[in-house]
């Protein structure tokens, strides 16, 4: 006998099983009882946050002496000279009685001079600082190379302080020189 006969009649075959497969898997249903309801838990209320501590910038800059007296506009060119008056020590005073040594300086042992420009509003105020130039100064025992954060310390605690400062009123905008000299002792 011919193998092709057997094809169709064994595709037929395979087709019926199937089926009959399909018909027995199509609508089955159990007479289970449903999976029990768990209720949902309440999620604790979360504790309120503190509030952040807010420091209030403009307390920052109420200088601890105030200033005795206006200082008189003129103060580099006069110190350039050495022909300083009697009150140029006004800002002297008030660097030394207004200033904190910053903690990140005294602990990388940076001391030196900072000079700090200053742009002096017609009424007398400090509108602007930027800085010139920083001199370190090594410390005997401490490391020769000071690290820069620690003399921008410096800095940033030199124009803080001359920022407070105030000269006498002018009928323009003037520029003022000012060095500040950090020593540990």
């Amino acid at each position: 006998m011919k193998k092709w006969l057997y094809y169709p009649v064994i595709g037929l075959l395979t087709l019926l099983a199937t089926a009959e497969a399909k018909a027995q898997n199509f609508n089955t249903w159990t007479a289970d009882p449903p999976a029990p309801i768990t209720p949902l838990r309440k999620r604790p209320k979360p504790k309120p946050k503190p509030e952040p501590v807010v420091r209030d910038t403009v307390a920052m800059e109420v200088p601890k002496v105030e200033q005795s007296r206006l200082i008189k506009r003129g103060l580099t060119q006069r110190m350039k000279e050495h022909r300083p008056l009697e009150e140029d020590n006004t800002s002297v005073e008030f660097f030394a009685n207004n200033s904190r040594y910053p903690t990140a300086a005294a602990m990388a042992g940076a001391q030196g001079n900072v000079l700090i420009r200053l742009q002096i509003a017609p009424d007398g105020h400090v509108s602007r600082t930027s800085v010139v130039a920083v001199e370190p100064r090594p410390i005997p025992g401490y490391s020769n190379t000071v690290p820069p954060a620690a003399m921008d310390a410096l800095a940033n605690e030199a124009q803080r302080v001359f920022r407070m400062l105030k000269f006498e009123p002018a009928s323009r905008t003037s520029e003022e020189e000012l060095s500040a000299s950090f020593s540990l002792q």
